[in-house]
């Protein structure tokens, strides 16, 4: 080749002669040259660049000698890690110091294993992925991850959901068809707890394809339970009447229909929070319910009346029929009576003039009541009792 030329001996290249035979002296051409560096024990550089550049390089052999050492590695020119510029003494660790790093990396990774369990609270452990036992509050210790694992579970304290009555911006899960044909607007509040925490994270795949929660599930089965009993109870009972029996009867089928899941829930309680009318219809339904309370209201003004009334005309025929029965044994005395029976009801509250019809060419004897002197009018009556007692010869005058 046309830089090669054995011929001068020195076997170089194109960038300068060799400078003989041996290549660890220094100076200028004593080996061989390369456009990158200035000889065979250092580091290359760039073109262009000062010899400083080729520290990024020697960054990364420090790093190499740095794990080999710490995995008890190393060899000639790389046993360790040099200090400065290259010229300190390799880090060297012998198996007591290993040893010690191992048993401080063990134990680390056996304390993630210990964990404390708070009152009202238990802890499921899984060995693989695999149910293994349950615990209960207090300090414990299950063996480390990834071989065992723990998920904790609240026992104690209730949660509660609201379903319907407008807990979503336009939702209709509240409206519900009653036994007779009328809709309902419903809201209830539901509040239940963990009974068995290994059913509850196990047996149900909450949610759409497994990835929801359990609250999903509570409220999916809470919103069928209310539609069913709402479908067999009467309008009046859902809105007013019959409020406590249908709380009751949803909380037990919510927690039958849980049971059958082995969802490891327990329903506590179940509260109506709103039972009316839908809003569209709301204002008939309204004018619908006065009308019922007054005819309600006309209903019981007429048993009033009847009950008041009733009774009384009872005892007038009663009484009716007792003086018939007496009339029967004695007609004159029985008519007698009850003329004088009569004009005593007729001149109870009249001013009465009584004349004796008896003393014949003489003047009648005037008898006035009392209260006939009472008053002005009483010296103008006097005067014409003479003749009252002449137009009227059956001797009473009012």
């Amino acid at each position: 080749m046309p830089w090669n030329d054995n011929s001068s001996g020195g076997g170089g290249g194109p960038w300068g002669p060799s400078g003989g035979s041996n290549g660890n002296q220094p100076g200028g051409g004593s080996g061989p040259k390369n456009p990158w560096g200035g000889g065979p024990n250092q580091p290359p550089r760039r073109p262009g660049s000062s010899g400083e550049s080729g520290n990024l390089d020697e960054l990364a052999k420090r790093v190499e000698d740095r794990l080999k050492s710490v995995l008890g590695g190393g060899g000639n020119g790389g046993g360790g890690l040099k200090g400065g510029g290259g010229g300190g003494e390799p880090i060297q660790f012998d198996k007591r110091t290993v040893g010690a790093i191992v048993l401080v990396a063990v134990l680390g990774w056996a304390a993630t294993g210990v964990y404390v369990v708070d009152a009202g609270e238990e802890a499921v452990i899984q060995r693989f992925g695999k149910y293994v036992y349950t615990v209960e509050q207090g300090l414990q210790f299950h063996l480390p991850a990834p071989i065992e694992t723990r998920q904790i579970v609240d026992v104690q304290n209730a949660r509660s959901l609201t379903v319907g009555g407008g807990s979503e911006a336009g939702s209709n899960d509240g409206l519900m068809l009653t036994a007779d044909e009328n809709i309902v607007d419903v809201g209830f509040q539901v509040w239940w707890r963990v009974e068995n925490s290994r059913d509850y994270l196990f047996q149900v795949a909450h949610g759409p394809e497994g990835r929801g929660n359990a609250e999903e599930t509570v409220r999916a089965v809470a919103e069928s339970a209310m539609r069913e009993v709402a479908g067999k109870s009467q309008r009046e009972q859902v809105l007013s009447t019959g409020r406590a029996q249908v709380e009751t009867q949803t909380r037990d089928l919510i927690q039958r229909t849980l049971n059958e899941y082995k969802a490891g829930i327990r329903i506590t309680q179940v509260n109506l929070t709103k039972a009316e009318p839908p809003a569209a219809v709301n204002d008939a339904f309204r004018e619908v319910a006065a009308a019922s309370q007054e005819a309600e209201t006309k209903i019981n003004q007429a048993r009033t009346y009847r009950n008041a009334v009733v009774p009384q005309a009872q005892g007038d025929a009663a009484r009716f029929n007792q003086l018939y029965q007496e009339y029967k044994l004695a007609p004159e005395v029985t008519r007698q009576r009850l003329y004088l029976e009569t004009m005593e009801r007729v001149y109870q509250g009249a001013n009465k003039v009584l004349l004796d019809p008896g003393r014949a060419g003489a003047s009648p004897m005037v008898v006035l009541p009392p209260e006939l002197l009472k008053g002005a009018a009483a010296p103008a009556a006097a005067p014409s009792a003479p003749s009252a007692q002449n137009a009227n010869p059956q001797g009473v005058v009012r």
